[in-house]
């Protein structure tokens, strides 16, 4: 997968972080944002199905929705392909710099691995397959 056609959907959480976004706009990847679309507060069950009718890719911190009935079932039924921070308390600069080594390995992850899925992404960067859900979906 070529970073132009790669569509990144930040979250509430991060759809203002300066740092992610310059790594993104500096690989020429597309970006939308949670608020472009949604309003604060807006429940996980009703944006997670835009994000999976559009075939973006969820990145957030919220490692939650792997695990609350809801939002697993709208990634499921979706088809979303979500890559997770693995720790929720990186600061906006360490989430950009794991983001920027991270990014080849996200575009070959979506190349290779059919959606749905839930990947993380460590400090150093490194990307880990958590959970493949297509035989789920």
């Amino acid at each position: 997968m070529q970073p132009e056609d790669l569509v990144i959907y930040l979250d509430e959480n991060h759809c203002n972080n300066k740092c992610i976004l310059s790594v993104l706009n500096q690989a020429g990847i597309q970006v939308k944002r949670h608020l472009d679309y949604f309003a604060r507060g807006t429940p996980d069950e009703e944006w997670l199905p835009k994000v999976g009718m559009e075939a973006w890719v969820l990145l957030t911190t919220d490692v939650r929705i792997r695990y609350r009935s809801a939002e697993r079932h709208a990634v499921i039924q979706h088809n979303i392909r979500m890559f997770y921070f693995s720790k929720n308390n990186m600061s906006g600069r360490q989430m950009g710099d794991a983001l920027q080594k991270a990014l080849p390995d996200i575009q070959k992850l979506c190349s290779k691995q059919p959606p749905p899925f839930f990947a993380a992404i460590t400090r150093t960067g490194e990307v880990h397959l958590r959970e493949k859900l297509a035989d789920f979906s």
